[in-house]
């Protein structure tokens, strides 16, 4: 049986709460959750993340039917 679990990071001096998703030792965090990590706009992840498909460094794959992504 798989494992999920669940993470919540929380950064009290910046008032920082983030909640991650641990299966099969991947960390999956929404944008606005990494936006929030590394302290940029989602924008800015959106663009990275664009950057990274298109070099083909990870292969982009659909998880969710389109109309749940946000």
């Amino acid at each position: 049986m798989e494992e999920t679990k669940f993470l919540l990071y929380s950064y009290l001096e910046d008032d920082v709460n983030i909640g991650v998703i641990i299966k099969d030792d991947t960390l999956w965090l929404t944008q606005k959750s990494m936006a929030e990590v590394f302290g940029v706009g989602v924008p800015a992840i959106s663009k990275h993340l664009k950057n990274i498909y298109e070099s083909e460094e990870l292969i982009k794959i659909r998880l969710f039917p389109k109309w749940k992504q946000s």
